[in-house]
């Protein structure tokens, strides 16, 4: 690929001129030369690049141009219980800044886990999960925002309280399915389908402070979750009954792997892999600490391959520590190591701060009395450093991709 300005070749895949600098701002889809970021017609053949799709306008004109698309949608609608009367006894200014600040905690949970908020209607919110960027696991990111709002209002009570004597609570109504994704004469692209009315309606059903959930989305999130069966109910605007579910709290497990356990598709092709595991294994068994690190793309079995490890030395005396980042907790400092301490302190998902806390003094005394070995030695400081953040960031590890950390008992 020729530079625009100083003429030199360059890789096809650079995005600046090895010799000057410059950017490649567009690639003409024509001849396939590189110009400057604003040119308007290619500086070789003068096609048109208004329509180029390696730029952000590109992509945002190619949007705009499209009739409809369809996708599998996962929405969330939240809403405000009894925003009316909470607003007659407050000034208006008062409840502007309180609309303001719910509306802005609820926007940065979803944010959090991938969600996109499409509309804000009053005091409620619209968020798509799977437009514009789809994941696989849009349903298991709506249901955890979902949680996450439901935890953001009650810490943004404990803020309100003292100074306007009010308690906020809000309704969490998720549904998923098929839309067609388009423009229904604005700007904005809309669904349309009944996976919105559903989900709204869903929202409408359920009790203030809880996340209810259709069946739609319980079968893509089963196991990950603890849920309450509410039965079939009359919800507003559908014409048959729909069966919801409330959302209880995440089940705890690390991946979909346990979720599966019992159902996994017989295991085959990775012989060598598994064999040099274990001889791993057998060798920090031996006394000599072992480092393996397993790469590859998405997809082709690294987490199957460590679980079945696990599997392997089940009958085995060892210790098992398992960790590992997500994408909706690069945000959480220090998530792994966290991920590590709860599962050595025993925490569950139901555990409050001061369940939490008392659990943390208690592996603190016993690992100060000389009562822990191994990895266990670097906890101290560890909790020390964690500790007065116990709250808000200690929680059960909750990760989709895990990495295997074993540790022999016997030396």
């Amino acid at each position: 690929m020729r530079c625009w300005k100083c003429g030199s070749e360059n890789p096809d895949r650079a995005k600046f001129c090895i010799e000057c600098a410059s950017q490649f701002g567009r690639r003409c889809p024509s001849c396939k030369a590189a110009n400057p970021p604003t040119a308007k017609f290619c500086l070789e053949c003068a096609k048109s690049l208004e329509g180029d799709l390696t730029t952000a306008a590109g992509v945002a004109s190619a949007r705009q141009a499209l009739d409809g698309e369809r996708r599998h949608l996962t929405r969330l609608f939240c809403d405000l219980v009894n925003s009316t009367e909470i607003a007659t006894n407050l000034d208006a200014e008062d409840w502007h800044d309180i609309a303001a600040r719910y509306q802005s905690a609820a926007a940065a949970a979803a944010k959090r886990f991938g969600g996109n908020v499409a509309k804000y209607l009053g005091d409620g919110l619209m968020v798509h999960f799977g437009w514009p960027e789809a994941h696989e696991n849009d349903a298991e990111r709506a249901v955890r925002a979902g949680l996450g709002i439901v935890d953001e209002v009650a810490a943004l009570n404990g803020r309100l309280a003292p100074e306007h004597q009010i308690k906020l609570s809000v309704r969490v109504g998720i549904h998923t399915g098929s839309v067609v994704m388009g423009h229904g004469g604005g700007t904005e692209a809309d669904a349309f389908g009944d996976v919105p009315n559903v989900a709204s309606s869903v929202q409408s059903a359920a009790e203030p402070g809880s996340v209810w959930i259709t069946a739609a989305v319980r079968n893509l999130v089963s196991g990950l979750f603890v849920v309450e069966d509410r039965g079939e109910q009359r919800v507003k605007g559908i014409e048959h009954p729909v069966q919801l579910y409330r959302i209880v709290q995440a089940s705890g497990v690390r991946s979909r792997l346990d979720v599966a356990a019992g159902h996994l598709t017989r295991f085959v092709g990775r012989e060598i892999e598994l064999a040099t595991l274990v001889d791993r294994w057998e060798r920090a068994a031996d006394g000599e600490g072992q480092n393996v690190v397993v790469l590859g793309e998405a997809g082709v079995g690294k987490s199957r391959l460590v679980y079945q490890l696990h599997q392997h030395l089940a009958a085995m005396p060892h210790t098992w520590l398992e960790c590992g980042a997500t994408p909706y907790t690069d945000g959480t400092p220090y998530h792994p190591v966290i991920a590590l301490l709860s599962q050595g302190l025993g925490f569950a998902p139901e555990d409050t701060a001061t369940v939490k806390l008392r659990k943390l003094e208690v592996g603190l005394r016993a690992l100060a009395s000389g009562g822990s070995s191994g990895p266990a030695r670097g906890l101290p400081r560890l909790a020390a450093a964690h500790a007065a953040a116990a709250e808000p960031r200690i929680a059960a590890a909750q990760d989709d991709r895990p990495a295997g950390a074993v540790e022999p008992r016997h030396k």
